[in-house]
C-alpha cells in the first residue's frame, strides 16, 4: 500500500510539472510614440490606441500578446507629427519577430 502511494504521489508531482515550450519565446520592446506619424495611425484613448496596434500588426502576421503604454517619455515641445508625444508604447512579441519590429521604430526594453 505504501509503494502505490509512493507511485501516486510521484505521478501527481511529475503530472504538475510542466514544460512550458514557449516560456522565455517573447520580448518586451519599446516605442516613442510620435504626434501623428507613427504607421498605425492615432488614437482619442490608450485603449483605442492599443486595438489599432494590435490590427495594425496583426495584418502582418505579427502576434502581439499584450500592448501597455504608458506616460514616462519625455515629449517634445513642438507640434510637428514626428514630434514625441511622451507616450511609451510597450508590446510583448515573440522573440523571432524582433527584427521585423525593429523596423517600425521598436527597440528591445531594457
Amino acid at each position: 500500500m505504501k509503494k502505490v502511494i509512493l507511485l501516486i504521489c510521484i505521478g501527481l508531482a511529475l503530472l504538475s510539472c510542466s514544460s512550458d515550450d514557449d516560456a522565455g519565446d517573447t520580448i518586451l520592446v519599446l516605442y516613442n510614440q510620435t504626434y501623428c506619424s507613427d504607421s498605425w495611425g492615432t488614437a482619442e484613448t490608450d485603449t483605442d490606441l492599443a486595438d489599432i496596434i494590435k490590427n495594425h500588426f496583426q495584418s502582418v502576421n505579427i502576434e502581439i500578446y499584450d500592448v501597455s503604454i504608458d506616460n514616462n517619455g519625455t515629449p517634445e515641445s513642438c507640434l510637428a507629427c514626428s514630434c514625441l508625444s511622451g507616450k511609451r508604447i510597450i508590446l510583448e512579441i515573440k522573440k523571432e519577430n524582433i527584427n521585423f519590429i525593429k523596423e517600425h521604430g521598436f527597440q528591445v526594453k531594457k
